[in-house]
């Protein structure tokens, strides 16, 4: 019997992106013997080529490029001549609709790019677009029997006409987690018949070698706080240091790692310095391995403004960690409510008061600690190997 043929579509090939990590999972846990499987990157996102050797080398992967002068192309440049001549007679509203229309000209241009450049031949039995929108709008012209879209974010209704219209064609939208169906089934209830869950998985046993490959520098009397990821505005890195102000002030002296990089970063740190926090917190830029950091610290904290199904807290509580997180919809899912961890309001207050209600009762740190058990990481591997599995097999009951 011939393999099925699957294609998955993301944006990147970078391990700092928790939604390529989740990728990373879904190919580790596929059946080759089954699944022919490709898996293309956009063109223009960001591209590690190291990633590629710990992806399976059963997968054909396929970095996608661009280097198409679109201003070129006779419909684009007559619209740049049209503008030209609007602003030269102080059309400004003419001009502004030509620019806009123009840019979307050259956006629909390059995300037929693929379907024309790579797979103008080949049909495939199932895609999966990893992310909304660019990869939703790049699986819409690419041939495939079935076709499904995987929503990460908590948020789902702020997308462009171009992927709403993407949207419509794909046979069915995979939530990373219930409370992301929740989400899904609130923002398109016209589509309740196309969404189905299918857990994020983590790996446990790669996370706990990792975690004790880089030594840290020994540790003081100091209680250790971190927290990993992009920083970027939905993360919440600003309440991190609202936060650590608070407990400051309020007499508590710790080191907080923030664990990453990312477009925030001159900002956290100009608040850091304006807080005077320079013996407290440290942003050690992005890491390849940033387990030895989790595994190593008191409590592990995730202040985002908005979370799906975060893969941090996951890792977080595979490597036994006490985990404050604000009140997320991933949140919520990771620690079962509360369960497994502290939730705190999503503010400074809330998550300093979250923070040092763990640091003043070790106690209570030490049973949140160890949670994630070996029956808890074989539960979640069967249901998102079999998940997975019906899925690309073409068996809708997911």
């Amino acid at each position: 019997m011939p393999k099925r043929k699957i294609l998955f579509i993301n944006d990147s090939l970078w391990s700092g992106s928790g939604v390529f990590r989740s990728l990373q999972q879904i190919l580790n846990h596929i059946r080759y013997d089954k699944f022919d499987v490709t898996l293309f990157v956009c063109p223009g996102g960001p591209t590690e080529p190291e990633m590629l050797s710990r992806l399976p080398e059963e997968v054909n992967v396929i970095v996608g490029s661009d280097d198409t002068h679109y201003y070129r192309s006779p419909d684009v440049a007559a619209r740049h001549l049209l503008d030209r001549g609007a602003r030269m007679l102080r059309l400004t509203d003419a001009a502004e609709r030509l620019r806009g229309g123009t840019r979307q000209r050259i956006h629909e241009k390059k995300i037929r790019l693929p379907a024309q450049r790579y797979f103008r031949d080949v049909h495939f039995d199932v895609l999966v677009a990893n992310t909304v929108p660019l990869c939703s709008e790049v699986a819409r012209y690419i041939r495939a029997d079935r076709k499904y879209v995987i929503f990460h974010s908590s948020k789902a209704d702020f997308f462009p006409d171009l992927t709403l219209e993407a949207l419509k064609t794909f046979d069915g939208m995979v939530a990373v987690g219930e409370g992301v169906r929740d989400v899904l089934l609130t923002a398109y209830p016209a589509y309740r018949d196309r969404i189905r869950t299918i857990t994020n998985f983590v790996d446990a046993e790669p996370i706990r070698k990792l975690a004790d490959r880089t030594p840290l520098p020994e540790r003081g009397a100091k209680p250790i706080l971190c927290t990993c990821g992009r920083l970027s505005r939905e993360k919440g890195f600003d309440l991190a240091v609202e936060s650590a102000r608070i407990l400051r002030g309020d007499g508590f002296d710790f080191v907080w790692y923030f664990v990453g990089d990312g477009p925030e970063r001159k900002k956290i740190e100009a608040m850091i310095a304006e807080y005077g926090l320079g013996d407290s917190i440290t942003i050690t830029g992005f890491l390849q391995n940033p387990y030895p950091y989790i595994k190593n610290c008191d409590l592990y904290l995730q202040p985002s403004y908005e979370e799906a199904q975060p893969l941090a807290l996951t890792e977080a509580r595979i490597l036994g960690r006490a985990i404050v997180s604000t009140d997320t919809v991933g949140g919520r899912a990771v620690l079962s409510n509360g369960e497994t961890g502290v939730l705190t309001p999503i503010s400074a207050e809330g998550l300093a008061g979250g923070i040092a209600a763990l640091l003043r009762d070790p106690d209570r740190r030490a049973s949140l600690e160890n949670l994630y058990t070996e029956e808890d990481r074989k539960r979640e591997k069967q249901a998102f190997e079999t998940a997975w599995d019906r899925l690309l097999s073409g068996q809708e009951d997911v």
